[in-house]
């Protein structure tokens, strides 16, 4: 017996597993010890779930953790899981169809049949909906237009279900057998319940229909499409075999039949199936939303200026090797014959570094234009390691930049003296890395200070006091962000910079101007920001145009043309200081001068002046050296008669917001200065 009743069970639940595939596109998956599980829709993202061990028993006491619930590539959140038996909300759809003919009585099994539905009463709640169908010899129901001999009744109340099947066997019983109208009126109050609502049928037949007005394929054609419908049916007919039309109608409807040889088997039968309704759970649970954001950018305006740049940059006199190395190699830009000299200008360069790279080539337009002038290369090694006391590696770097003047440039040989040392005069520190990679150098002096005069040079270039923009990125995404990307767009659409990454966005990211590029922004009318973000489940959010930002293009020769002043900046680097150093060299009071006349030209000019280090060393003590550094070139300008006041500043910014890359040694040597900005109107 036992094992009939696990055979039961399984069935019961295979029918529910069976519905639930054909209605959802879920996966449910539950503990590791449960080798079965199924599970129905009974509400708007809330299922119904039976799990079984794989003894086929009802694993009982599980939690929100024991359950995932999967849809494509989305995971739900489960919000929680309760006993069928415990819930107050969730009520059963039940129809029983029972056979209350004669041949009940004759059998002696209407006490044993009554006996079993106290088994269903037990677990009867006041939120269930239970329908009771039984045969009626006198009265009819109609159905699709036909009378059908049945009657009804819908109670939660176990004492009215009790009277009902009391009356209907004690005292309705009935000499027909009307089991298939039974059964198409049962079938007409499941199809009227809504769609996605559990609905069941058991129907129980104690013979052979003989009686009814519908055959066997209209109540297969009723029952035909019923989402969510499970039907199980009881063949306690004195017949051996299985009835063929039950067996064929449990089947289609996601259910199964069972033969019950005697009235002793009611009981057990109807207890364990009765139980098992209860033993599921009512998981609710709920898709995680797809990731959503707002993109914030500022300013809201973005002011660019053309303004006439007058650029007196240092030069730095040394030229750097790689270890072990002679050969010149990057950055420095050389020429491959005599003929690309020709065309060199160095009135035409911008900006300190890109002077630097033609360092040769400055020397060697210069040597050109004052045919009396002499230079000494002084070749240079870390003595550490390899280069150790290594004199012939510092000549020979000397040899290479006085080969390149001599052949590139036609630069005479005899002009030329070359020196070879180790470190050099005024070495830089030989206890960190960046200290050695700058002795290994060569030094190009000269007593000609046309040769190493700062590099004059005057052009427009686009300017804003604005230095980044600044994108503010909010994002709300449950399943957790994967990857995410953001991104510039000028109004042509072509992206100008982008920032990507994984996990979660940072509170803002800038995008420095520079790098973008003024003169590229300043061809745009407006900028967009857009944004990609890619959740853990796949799920993507973009905006194309999430933020804007208008673009203000303030040109030189518009304000010429409308009479109107136009900006002018002067930037002077002093000649770079020694490491470690904020003594003056006597080469830096030509451009202090040179700046003094400047002011008095215009003495409305505001000028700055900021002391600035490398990165090697302590911040704090940087901060300071740059500090003495600003100092000692504001007190020459006031020992030459300059007025300090509101016009005229110094600080100090020591390795923070460095003037060019502190990974170089050319970028570290260059920041080892002095920049003195004046800045005024100039009458158009």
């Amino acid at each position: 017996m036992r094992k009939f009743l696990t055979i039961l069970l399984s069935i019961v639940l295979m029918g529910v597993y069976v519905q639930s595939n054909a209605q959802e596109e879920l996966q449910v998956t539950g503990p590791a010890s449960a080798t079965r599980l199924t599970f129905q829709s009974i509400e708007e993202n809330k299922l119904l779930v039976s799990t079984l061990d794989n003894e086929g028993n009802p694993i009982l006491g599980l939690q929100p953790q024991d359950f995932q619930i999967i849809k494509g590539r989305k995971n739900a959140q489960i919000l929680s899981v309760e006993p069928l038996e415990t819930s107050k909300k969730i009520g059963l759809n039940i129809v029983l169809v029972v056979d209350n003919s004669f041949s009940m009585k004759q059998r002696k099994a209407v006490q044993s049949l009554l006996s079993a539905l106290e088994e269903f009463y037990s677990i009867v709640r006041p939120m269930d909906n239970i329908h009771a169908v039984v045969f009626d010899q006198k009265n009819t129901i109609d159905v699709d237009g036909r009378k059908l001999h049945a009657r009804t009744f819908q109670s939660s109340n176990v004492s009215e279900l009790r009277n009902f099947f009391k009356q209907s066997f004690f005292d309705n019983l009935t000499n027909g057998t009307f089991l298939y109208d039974g059964m198409a009126v049962g079938l007409d109050i499941i199809r009227k319940m809504p769609d996605k609502t559990n609905k069941f049928m058991v129907v129980f037949s104690d013979g052979k229909d003989i009686n009814s007005a519908i055959n066997e394929s209209g109540v297969q054609a009723i029952a035909k499409g019923i989402p969510n419908f499970s039907a199980y049916c009881l063949d306690f007919t004195q017949t051996k075999s299985m009835d063929a039309f039950l067996k064929a109608f449990a089947e289609k409807n996601n259910g199964k039949i069972w033969k019950a040889a005697s009235s002793t088997e009611l009981l057990p039968i109807f207890k364990e199936f009765s139980t098992t309704l209860l033993h599921r759970y009512i998981v609710s649970y709920r898709f995680l939303t797809a990731p959503e954001g707002s993109l914030a950018l500022e300013p809201s305006t973005l002011t660019i200026e053309e303004v006439t740049t007058i650029d007196s940059s240092p030069l730095l006199n040394y030229v750097f090797f790689a270890e072990g190395q002679s050969d010149i190699g990057d950055p420095y830009i050389l020429f491959a014959g005599q003929s690309d000299t020709r065309s060199f200008a160095e009135e035409k360069l911008r900006g300190s570094m890109e002077k630097y790279h033609h360092l040769l080539n400055i020397i060697g337009r210069r040597l050109t234009d004052n045919p009396d002038a002499k230079i000494t290369l002084v070749g240079c090694n870390s003595n550490k390691g390899a280069e150790k006391g290594n004199q012939t590696l510092s000549r020979s770097r000397a040899e290479s930049i006085k080969a390149y003047l001599r052949y590139i440039w036609a630069i005479d040989p005899s002009r030329m003296d070359v020196k070879a040392q180790n470190l050099p005069t005024a070495p830089s520190t030989s206890y960190v890395p960046e200290g050695v990679a700058e002795n290994q150098r060569v030094e190009i002096h000269s007593e000609d200070p046309a040769i190493l005069d700062t590099i004059q040079s005057t052009y427009v270039q686009e300017m804003s006091s604005t230095k980044t923009i600044r994108m503010v990125p909010k994002i709300e995404s449950e399943a957790g962000v994967a990857t995410w990307k953001l991104y510039l767009l000028g109004n042509n659409q072509s992206r100008i910079g982008t920032a990507s990454g994984e996990g979660n966005l940072a509170p803002a990211y800038e995008f420095d101007l520079a790098t973008v590029g003024l003169d590229k922004i300043a061809s745009f009318q407006s900028i967009t920001a857009g944004m990609e973000v890619s959740d853990k489940e796949g799920e993507v959010f973009v905006n194309e145009t999430a933020a804007s930002m208008k673009v203000k293009y303030i040109k030189r020769q518009e304000r010429m043309a409308q009479k109107m002043g136009y900006r002018v900046l002067e930037k002077y680097a002093l000649i770079l200081f020694d490491y470690n150093s904020d003594a003056i060299k006597a080469r830096n009071k030509v451009i202090v001068d040179r700046i003094i006349e400047r002011m008095k030209a215009f003495p409305s000019a505001q000028a700055k002046i900021v002391g600035h280090t490398d990165n090697i060393g302590k911040d704090e003590y940087n901060l300071n050296l740059s500090e003495r550094r600003a100092k000692a070139v504001f007190e020459q300008m006031v020992a030459a008669g300059m007025v300090a006041g509101e016009n005229v500043t110094y600080a100090g910014a020591g390795p923070h917001d460095p003037l060019y890359d502190n990974t170089a040694p050319e970028g570290r040597a260059l920041n080892r200065t002095v920049t003195v900005t004046l800045e005024y109107q100039k009458e158009g």
